[in-house]
This record gives C-alpha cells, sequence and structure tokens, in this order.
C-alpha cells in the first residue's frame, strides 16, 4: 500500500497541467477521447465527424484517441480564449488541504533524495 501511495504522491506533486487541443477536424469516423484532468480525474467523451474542437486542460501524457481518426494535441502556449491550466497554490501544501502542515512535511521527507528519470 505504502508504494502505491508514494506512486500516487510522486505523480501528483511532478505532472504538468496543459491546455490540449481535442479535435474531429478532417476526421471521417466519431471519435472517443480520454484524458486526465489537473486534479488527476479521468474522463470520457466523444466529438462527432463534422470539425469540432475543444480546448481542455490535462496532464501532460494523459490525452489519448481511444478510437476513430481525431486526433489531440497540447498546445505550446495557452489559448487565452480558454481557461487557463495555470494552477495556482500555497507553495509548499504538497497534500492542498490548504494549509502547510505534517501531511506536507510526510509527502516531502517519503520523495526526497529519490532519484528523478531523465
Amino acid at each position: 500500500m505504502l508504494i502505491v501511495l508514494l506512486a500516487n504522491i510522486q505523480s501528483h506533486i511532478f505532472s504538468q497541467c496543459n491546455q490540449h487541443v481535442f479535435t474531429s477536424v478532417g476526421a471521417t469516423e466519431y471519435t472517443q477521447y480520454q484524458y486526465q484532468d489537473c486534479e488527476g480525474l479521468l474522463h470520457w467523451f466523444n466529438l462527432p465527424i463534422g470539425g469540432y474542437t475543444i480546448i481542455l486542460c490535462a496532464d501532460i501524457g494523459t490525452a489519448f484517441v481511444l478510437n476513430g481518426d481525431g486526433f489531440v494535441y497540447p498546445l505550446q502556449n495557452e489559448h487565452p480564449s480558454f481557461p487557463s491550466c495555470f494552477q495556482e497554490g500555497c507553495p509548499g501544501d504538497l497534500d492542498e488541504d490548504g494549509e502547510i502542515g505534517a501531511g506536507d512535511l510526510i509527502i516531502f521527507l517519503t520523495t526526497y533524495g529519490t532519484q528523478c528519470e531523465n
């Protein structure tokens, strides 16, 4: 259980949220998408044929086309007409409970000194 907890903590701490374009422009099939939002929740939705486009916030590497021939890609710069993915928070509030306390220290200490993948 501890290993699962640490994996969840590390993926939450090191995830990067960004605006992603989900589109069926040029698609010839109904397309189903999946993505993980900035809070770590999974979402599924569909876009019909006909050139529909949605911009949503998703963690990098978690947005996929499940079936169909639409496509998805992260934006390099945020589109100003859509909600920003930049999340302001309290630096040091690693468990995001609104205060910096013992829980945050435990999260920090459990990941302190680990090697990051390049």
